[in-house]
């Protein structure tokens, strides 16, 4: 989702902001909780946690949370562990589909 500093001052005016704010990390919070949750349900995905680049010490130590594609700035996130998660991610979910 995409916000601008216009939306933000009109949910300020409003005194929505804070709502906002709660309502975004809320979302976030469940969407980390989803992946990890899906991603933990296959062991052999699970065990690519540990390797590079994730290096976890064990897979339940990733809480779901994949990076943003860009910065605060707008500059790619050139992470090498965004990708990987993300086809992480994916792979789960297309088991899950097949399953």
């Amino acid at each position: 989702m995409s916000i601008s500093e216009q939306d933000i001052a009109e949910l300020r005016k409003q005194g929505d902001l804070k709502e906002f704010l709660k309502q975004t990390r809320a979302a976030a919070h469940a969407e980390n909780k989803r992946r990890r949750t899906l991603v933990l349900r296959y062991p052999d995905l699970a065990d690519q946690l540990k390797k590079a680049p994730h290096r976890h010490t064990t897979p339940q130590d990733w809480t779901g949370y994949i990076p943003p594609a860009t910065d605060c700035t707008g500059a790619i996130n050139t992470t090498p562990c965004r990708p990987a998660l993300l086809a992480l991610v994916a792979a789960a979910e297309q088991k899950g589909r097949a399953a």
